[in-house]
């Protein structure tokens, strides 16, 4: 923790989450932003994470030492020895005071070495201990004890080697072959010692391994645990008296090795302590997660200007400044300086605070506002910005009104008249439009927006001194389902999302209600070798009608980040689409399948991640409609596909005409001629360069309903006989 760097040891208190009260602590070490701390808390649970959540305080300010240390070994703690100590006394934390002596005579045992928790002691194994003043565990009764041991004898010595040692119990290492050999024994209440030896796991021969003994008076039995896991259990029928008289052992029999952290209670710990206890020692990282640093009494400065731009050259400026210690304690003053020679001061009282200053700035230069922010903890804390002074005022788009159509959504707002080189539109940050010249009322229509799909937008107003930009609108996202519009004999168009319908002049008889109605995906193959189609859309005309001449449909196949986007989004179209992303076309559905038809093909680019291949056909009739690709170009060059070969006019219904399907790669003027089983031409027919379907509803050129009958069907693309396709038809009234 860098942050604590500048604290004094002692200045440091823990709360338990949203709490004033302190908990108590003892401070084992503490170095260059490191600390750690023994911290006691009312309970730990898993299931009451409050519990386990800890705030702590730091602050050289305020003076006092704030440990508590016998507290947090209070209740059933007998000794606490950490080794921190570097000279003179170790010190029990508990108020017990059993307290230790060094007895050092040579070689190179040390005290204030590296422990696993802060500092230890190393003992080199000759006749060098810690004396302690008796440490008496009451006769009778469950008691715990532990210590963490890594050792430094050699594998293959077979000498006893004792850490806590006392002449009624003691933990030694006693080994011939066997490195992970240690003993246990204790004096049960007949004077004979009870204990055999045990193994510590495979690989922490020569690591740190946290030793305990838990004598449980109810069972009379005593475990054995190493690293936390089970190694020995043996009977113990009470037990004499037990007392601790020293860390390691005087000759030869002393311990080799590092030592740290020797605990003993007088209560028998559960395994599950025990084990909770090992892992938070030898992993404490696993145990904790650091949360972000709050510093107390500093003041958060926040400078805005409340207008765009933020500044006119000669004109008066407004400018809002915030300050907030979070509660913590008072803002005092505010100091600002505008950058040009000028200050101004402004007292305050609360953690809390705001205020609106204003300022004239001369020039157009540029000038450095700055803000600081005092507070009665005495932190300072300054934010600046940049104020360059436009030469002229520079009003951003109003009256903003978003409309939402069938073809898209539709924007109006006005403009200032003056100093204005464009406005765009933007799109999720994206500018979707740039228009020039403007005017004081506006309006744009996007119409490129995908079904269920949100966006934010703002409207740029861009003079030569800069931009300012709208606050953000979002849309509602489009689920519009049909589209509806009254088109007479002067012709017109009708769209949604994904199509428009252009209808030419004296195309239709009368006013007709047209309608484009979204069936995606309603409309499936029952025929092999074709592919289902998407953004499927029905065409319907009320009363029924067909267009004297072709109408001109444009579908639109969006692509997002290079990938196609078609309703509905089921999954399938991917599998569909991919890789045939150059073989899309118009397909018309015959009542049993989707049949491709020729349709002209066009890119355009919308933004840097949306483009649109826009498919266009001329139609005949009303009908269904939706993208699809082209699975066979064999087929889709050569074949002809017949919708109602035996139709009936009279009917009203989807048998009322036939409409056939033909081949037109190169767009060519086509002509159609009904002809009767006697070669004589009752219909004829001339339409544009866009046709790959035709129909027919048995009205002759003479406006009178046809017979019953075989009739042949003769298709001419550019003029050329030859290349005429012939389809017979049958008619029935």
């Amino acid at each position: 923790m860098t942050q604590i760097y500048k604290v004094m040891r002692h200045d440091i208190v823990f709360t338990l989450a949203a709490s004033t009260n302190k908990l108590d602590h003892e401070i084992e070490y503490f170095s260059n932003g490191t600390v750690i701390a023994w911290v006691k808390i009312p309970c730990y649970s898993a299931a009451f994470e409050q519990s386990n959540i800890l705030y702590m305080y730091f602050d050289k300010t305020k003076a006092g030492n704030q440990q508590n240390t016998s507290a947090v070994w209070s209740e059933d703690y007998l000794m606490v020895h950490h080794f921190k100590e570097n000279s003179g006394t170790f010190n029990d934390s508990t108020a017990n005071g059993f307290n230790g002596t060094w007895n050092y005579t040579s070689g190179t045992s040390t005290r204030d070495a590296n422990g696993l928790i802060g500092r230890g002691v190393y003992f080199d194994g000759t006749n060098d201990y810690i004396s302690l003043i008796t440490a008496a565990v009451p006769t009778n009764k469950s008691f715990t004890m532990s210590l963490w041991q890594k050792s430094e004898i050699p594998d293959t010595e077979a000498v006893a080697r004792y850490t806590f040692y006392s002449n009624t119990f003691y933990f030694k290492k006693f080994q011939a072959a066997n490195p992970r050999q240690y003993h246990f024994y204790l004096l049960d209440g007949s004077g004979v010692l009870q204990g055999t030896a045990y193994n510590i796991p495979a690989g922490t021969e020569h690591e740190w391994v946290r030793h305990t003994a838990v004598y449980n008076h109810d069972e009379y039995k005593f475990y054995v645990y190493a690293s936390g896991n089970v190694v020995l259990v043996r009977d113990c029928t009470n037990t004499s008296q037990t007392a601790i008289i020293r860390i390691s052992h005087t000759g030869n029999n002393g311990w080799i090795g590092f030592l740290d952290e020797a605990v003993i209670s007088t209560n028998g710990r559960s395994s599950n302590w025990i084990t909770t206890e090992y892992s938070n020692q030898i992993n404490p990282l696993s145990f904790r997660t650091i949360g972000s640093i709050s510093e107390y009494g500093v003041p958060a400065v926040t400078v805005s200007a409340l207008s765009s731009p933020p500044a006119v050259a000669g004109q008066q400026a407004s400018f809002l400044i915030t300050a907030d210690t979070a509660g913590t304690c008072s803002i005092t003053n505010l100091r600002i300086n505008y950058g040009d020679n000028i200050q101004e001061d402004y007292s305050a009282a609360s953690s809390l605070t705001a205020q609106t200053v204003t300022h004239t700035y001369k020039s157009g230069d540029t000038f450095l506002l700055s803000a600081a922010a005092y507070s009665a903890a005495g932190k300072v804390r300054t934010n600046r910005i940049y104020i360059t002074p436009a030469p002229y005022s520079m009003p951003g788009a109003y009256n903003i009104q978003t409309h939402y159509q069938n073809e898209g959504l539709k924007f109006t707002f006005s403009l200032p008249s003056t100093n204005i080189n464009r406005a765009v539109i933007y799109r999720n940050s994206l500018q979707l439009a740039g228009i020039s010249p403007v005017s004081p009322d506006m309006e744009y229509l996007d119409r490129y927006l995908l079904y269920n799909t949100v966006y934010s937008y703002q409207i740029g107003v861009e003079y030569s001194a800069g931009m300012v930009l709208s606050a953000h609108i979002t849309n509602r996202p489009f689920c519009l389902e049909l589209a509806q519009k009254t088109i007479g004999r002067s012709g017109g168009s009708i769209g949604n999302l994904f199509s428009e319908l252009v209808i030419p002049p004296g195309a239709l008889p009368g006013d007709t209600l047209v309608k484009l109605v979204v069936s995606s995906n309603l409309l499936y193959n029952f025929e092999p070798g074709y592919a289902q189609a998407y953004n499927q859309v029905r065409i319907e005309t009320d009363p029924p009608a067909s267009f004297v001449s072709n109408a001109r449909l444009s579908l639109l196949a969006p692509f997002l980040d290079n990938k196609i986007h078609l309703m509905p989004d089921d999954g399938n179209y991917d599998r569909i689409f991919t890789g045939s992303e150059n073989r899309l076309t118009i397909s018309s559905y015959n009542n049993r399948a989707w049949i491709p038809a020729y349709s002209r093909v066009y890119d355009k680019n919308i933004l840097p991640n949306l483009n649109y291949k826009i498919l266009t056909m001329d139609i005949s009739d009303a009908g269904n409609y939706g993208v699809g690709i082209i699975l066979n170009s064999t087929d889709y060059g050569n074949k002809v596909t017949v919708k109602n070969r035996v139709f009936a006019p009279l009917s009203y219904d989807i048998m009322s005409k036939v409409t056939i399907f033909f081949p037109n790669p190169f767009f060519e003027e086509v002509t159609l001629r009904i002809y009767n089983i006697n070669g004589k031409k009752v219909f004829e027919r001339f339409i544009g360069g866009s046709a790959s379907m035709v129909s027919w509803d048995g009205i002759s050129d003479s406006g009178r309903m046809s017979d019953s009958g075989l009739y042949i069907a003769v298709i001419t693309k550019g003029g050329r006989i030859k290349d005429s396709y012939r389809v017979k038809i049958y008619m029935i009234k």
